[in-house]
């Protein structure tokens, strides 16, 4: 077992009593005459020995024991660890130790051996097997005490089983049987004496074993493990061999076993309770120990000794041969029942790496070409699910971390491989850039130049370096960046040679270790690596971080915590970097060097041409690779490349799509955006389905688009923020016209999808509201600012009816920019921008605003379109509502009049705008208390609605509204309510629950409740009204604070 890294473990079994054979009566006096004694089995047999063993187990029996019968349960023809354990751990090799032990014997001669000499036995026999080994683990050189020190020194756990640490329960009975048995016969009584509770020699092994124990750790030498197992059974007619309190050690771990002391080491099957028990501390162990021995690490005792001097060693030698007399004073057991007693098994784990002597120990190697960073953020998720995949095993495993560019799968690979260096000292690590073929060879040459094979070169190197690693017992291989899996023969197809013989085609994969043993690490952003180069259940999405893991890698970047009056600003800045790692390192470096706060940081960010400097900087990463673009910016531009390379078609959908909002983009634009042709025309969407479905899969493979909602009817995708980003900062600094080309692209998709003005395309509008808004943007690179005002301006029309005050005036105010921009102040299209502009203020309660605008649009109406052109009119009629919202009820009286008049001169009694001007002249005289003019007029206006729009238009609601809250002013509170109440029903079903018409009607029948006495049902709706208002018109809306200040009235009243 050369060049294997071995941790020994040894386990050493207190003996139990056997059998004595029944003495007829009389025969005390005339003893039988001598029989010949049974040579009892001695010294190491191996039980199970692999060739690529890491680990020796030893099991040492107890008095009156044996090596193998000890182990072997009833009905049983082997030992439990040769044909259970070695089952399990399959890195052990398991050995088995016998010895002399028994106290007494009727037929002859009794070994008068102390413990202490059957621990020294125990003590050279492993030295000398170990030495006579493959593993030349001692050599004629060394001085004889050092071996053995060595086996103390990597003693790393050691398991009780039935030890009796303070004495045996049988313990003076066993004394007095032997004693008497030695008046006639061989005995060996002063092993038995150490047993009793009050033994002296019994309690001096306790302290000398602490005292080890406390000492190593003090030393710095590696602590070792205790568990303690006693039985929970009485043997019949005797009771508890070895109680709890005797069987276990304070501060250590006590398991107790379903069975009495005989058969606590017999284990029939793998399922029993104490066979998985001791397994699984095993286990535990074996896992745990390497971690442990780099947290004790001391150097070597002298620069000329003859032991590798490397992390971990420790030539320390204070207590060798104290504690192996202690460990073997601690096995003392009692003769004389018909059962073995007194102890249990006693496992020994040692760690003894570094008692390989130089030039024979099995060499690591580790060829890492980045340092580990010591501030590496945990992403604890991703890591249970990598120790998952790829647990502590001598069995070959694979697994990939795959992602998008800039997620830190590199940083997840390189911590990895750390760990994997501290857990597993043996374990050779080598590190590949597998981004195309030659950093692949570059990196093979360099691993071949450390294994001595420096005289190959092409694939003769490949192949020798393939079999060389596969040669090792333990080893790791990151292939990272593996992102063009052609490389590797994802997607190559063989092909029949001209014999007719299927050839498939070479790839580096066939350079890629894979035997019984080592662990590949895979890095791609090309998701198809799970289900082709690992298996479909081995790989790991590397997604953005959480907001915690976020956080803290801004902190760690940035070199300074965030502080009480930043954490706002801190959560605006890692959404504004969609929590991408490689942006957030980026950002945290650049306030570093810096200095800057992150609210300025923020600022920079919102302003166009200034965020692209910030995103374009590099800043110095001793952790990444150098020559690789490392700018957020630039992270993805080979990416790209490679999807152009590919599929042109997924390559046009990432372009046009990088320009509409990045969440929630439909399927109908990406399949619009897929059938695009410079033309402006669209293919068939039938005949390209597959097409679509593949373009769409091979971004979704890049991460550059993921699945944001999959139903029935609905399928939408999402694209990172800063993956558009780039997508657009490439196009504008490598290739402008291209810009020009997708940016208009995606317009004309949405000036196509957006729908018309009509209520049944609601759920269309809400569906591309967000593109339609976000492709306005970028009016000043596709050059078509009026075909984007158009867009907005419908877009405008559809918030208009939904009553989105809010989100309405900055999409009034980009559409009135372009059009006064390329159309001049004068154009009618700029002055109805003006007017929507002005109306949006009038609904925010913002009149101060609004009138002026007002004036200035009617003004340009009357120059440019006339006195009585349709425009002109409606401009007047929004001057008049401003007026009548500002309580100046004369002027409005007297243009409300006037616009009535030339309504229905120029457009008709019917029309909807004259019936408009009907029903807004009525509320004026409402207002004036000249109910009398009012009622008529709305009831007449309410007539005709239902005539020509029908009975749910919103107009009609409206004037049902109107008239009801006339009935109100005069006190007719019945006829009222029964409007009132049909009112709120009918708006909640058409305009929905939010919609500032709905509130009005919840406002309206509030204040009719509370005059009809319903006082507490006014108040709960009101209440209602005021939350909704508050959320939707904002806290400063008039009509919020109006709500506001009646509630307060009546909760006070």
């Amino acid at each position: 077992m050369a060049g294997q890294h071995r941790i020994l473990q040894h386990v050493a079994k207190v003996k139990r009593l056997l059998p004595l054979r029944k003495v007829a009566a009389g025969d005390q006096d005339d003893p039988p005459s001598r029989l010949p004694r049974e040579v009892f089995p001695s010294g190491i047999k191996p039980l199970c020995s692999p060739e690529d063993s890491a680990i020796d187990i030893i099991f040492v029996h107890g008095l009156t024991g044996n090596r193998d019968k000890t182990w072997t349960a009833q009905n049983e023809t082997e030992p439990w660890p040769q044909t259970f354990l070695s089952s399990i751990l399959t890195t052990a090799r398991v050995l088995t130790f016998g010895y002399d032990a028994y106290v007494a014997d009727w037929r002859g001669m009794v070994s008068q051996n102390r413990i202490a000499n059957h621990a020294w036995n125990l003590l050279t026999s492993l030295a000398s097997y170990r030495e006579n080994d493959d593993t030349a683990l001692v050599t004629s050189r060394q001085r004889p005490e050092r071996h053995l020190q060595n086996i103390l020194h990597s003693t790393r756990g050691i398991i009780f089983l039935g030890t009796p640490h303070h004495g045996a329960g049988l313990a003076r009975w066993a004394e007095l049987l032997s004693r008497s048995i030695g008046l006639v016969k061989q005995t060996n009584s002063k092993i038995v004496e150490v047993l009793r509770r009050d033994s002296e020699v019994l309690a001096r092994i306790q302290d000398s074993f602490h005292t080890m124990v406390m000492a190593r750790s003090k030393e710095g030498l590696p602590p070792i493990e205790i568990s303690c197992f006693y039985e929970e059974l009485a043997l019949p007619g005797v009771g508890l061999v070895v109680p709890q309190d005797s069987a276990i050690l304070p501060g250590y771990i006590p398991i107790g076993i379903r069975g009495n002391h005989m058969d606590m080491t017999k284990f029939a099957s793998i399922d029993d309770p104490g066979f998985v028990a001791v397994c699984g501390e095993l286990r535990r162990w074996i896992r745990d120990m390497s971690a442990a021995e780099r947290r004790h690490e001391k150097p070597p005792l002298s620069s000329n000794s003859d032991f590798a001097e490397q992390p971990g060693t420790a030539n320390q030698f204070g207590y060798g041969n104290r504690m192996l007399n202690n460990f073997g004073g601690s096995q003392k057991n009692i003769e004389g029942g018909n059962y073995e007693s007194g102890g249990g098994p006693m496992t020994i784990v040692t760690d003894v790496k570094h008692i390989y002597p130089k030039g024979n120990s099995p060499k690591t190697y580790r060829l890492i070409p980045l340092p580990r960073n010591e501030d590496v953020v945990s992403r604890t998720h991703i890591f249970t699910r990598l120790d998952a995949l790829l647990p502590p095993t001598s069995e070959y495993q694979s697994a990939a971390l795959y992602g998008l560019g800039g997620s830190g799968k590199t940083q997840v690979a390189l911590e990895y491989a750390y760990r994997r260096c501290r857990d597993d000292p043996a374990c050779s690590v080598f590190w590949v850039h597998a981004d195309n073929e030659t950093t692949f060879a570059q990196d093979y040459k360099a691993i071949a130049q450390t294994l001595g094979l420096n005289k190959l070169d092409g694939e003769k190197l490949l192949t020798a370096v393939c079999k060389r690693i596969e040669s090792r017992s333990s080893w790791l291989l990151v292939l990272d960046n593996a992102d063009d899996l052609a490389l590797f023969g994802v997607g190559r197809t063989s092909h029949n040679t001209s014999h007719g013989q299927v050839e498939e085609p070479t790839s580096l994969y066939d350079y890629v270790p894979r035997c019984a043993t080592g662990t590949v690490l895979w890095t791609s952003r090309d998701e198809r690596i799970v289900g082709t180069l690992v298996g479909p259940r081995r790989g790991i999405r590397v997604g953005q971080m959480d907001p915690g893991e976020a956080k803290a890698l801004l902190e760690t970047s940035r070199n300074e915590k965030v502080g009480s009056e930043e954490v706002i600003d801190a959560k605006k800045l890692l959404e504004e970097l969609q929590w991408l790692p490689l942006a957030i390192s980026q950002a945290g470096a650049y306030l570093r060097r810096t200095s800057t706060p992150i609210r300025e940081y923020l600022l920079m960010l919102a302003e166009g041409k200034e965020r692209w400097r910030v995103l374009e900087a590099t800043e110095f990463d001793r952790h990444r690779r150098r020559g690789v673009p490392n700018s957020v910016l630039e992270t993805w531009s080979i990416s790209i490349e490679r999807i152009r390379l590919d599929n042109e078609m997924a390559y046009r959908i990432m372009h046009i799509i990088a320009y509409v909002n990045n969440q929630d983009i439909p399927f109908e634009i990406i399949t619009a955006a897929c059938l695009y042709d410079d033309g402006g025309k669209e293919g068939d969407p039938g005949e390209n389905k597959n097409q679509v479905i593949e373009a769409v899969t091979r971004l979704k493979e890049f991460s550059f688009l993921g699945m944001r909602k999959e139903g029935k009817d609905v399928r939408s995708y999402e694209m990172h923020k800063l993956v558009q980003e780039a997508t657009r900062y490439g196009l504008n600094m490598r290739s402008p016209e291209k810009e020009v080309y997708f940016s208009n692209a995606a317009l004309q998709i949405m000036v196509r999808l957006f729908p018309e003005r009509k209520r049944e395309a609601w759920a269309e509008c809400e569906k591309y509201i967000a593109h339609a808004v976000r492709v306005g943007d970028w009016a000043d690179i596709c050059k078509k600012k009026v075909e984007v005002s158009g867009l907005l301006t419908r877009v405008s029309d559809y918030l208009y009816d939904r009553g989105r005050w809010r989100e309405k005036e900055p999409v009034d105010e980009r559409a009135y920019e372009l059009r006064r921009e390329v159309l001049g102040e004068k154009h009618p299209d700029t002055i109805r921008s003006m007017a929507n502009l002005a109306v949006t203020y009038n609904m925010q309660g913002r009149y101060d605003k609004a009138e002026p605008i007002k004036i200035e649009t009617l003004e340009l109406r009357r120059e440019v379109l006339g006195e009585k052109h349709p425009d002109t009119i409606r401009s007047m009629a929004d001057l008049a509502a401003t007026y009548h919202a500002q309580g100046r009820y004369d002027k409005d009286d007297e243009i409300s009049t006037k616009v009535l008049k030339l309504r229905r001169e120029v457009l008709g009694e019917k029309h909807p705008d004259t019936i408009r001007s009907m029903a807004d002249l009525a509320p004026t005289y409402h207002a004036q208390g000249r109910y009398d003019k009012a009622e008529p007029m709305k009831i007449e206006a309410l007539e005709v609605r239902r005539e020509v729009l029908g009975e749910k238009h919103p107009d009609t609601i409206r004037s049902m509204a109107s008239l009801a809250a006339t009935y109100h002013a005069q006190g007719r509170y019945d006829e009222d309510d029964e409007i009132s109440t049909k009112v709120l029903e009918l708006r909640q079903d058409i305009l929905g629950q939010q919609h500032p018409d709905t509130l009005q009607a919840m406002h309206d029948l509030a204040i009719t409740w509370n005059s009809r006495g319903r006082r507490n049902d006014a108040i709960a709706l009101m209440d209602e009204c005021l939350q909704l208002r508050r959320a939707g018109l904002g806290p400063d809306h008039p009509f919020t604070k109006e709500s506001d200040r009646i509630l307060n009235r009546w909760k006070a009243g």
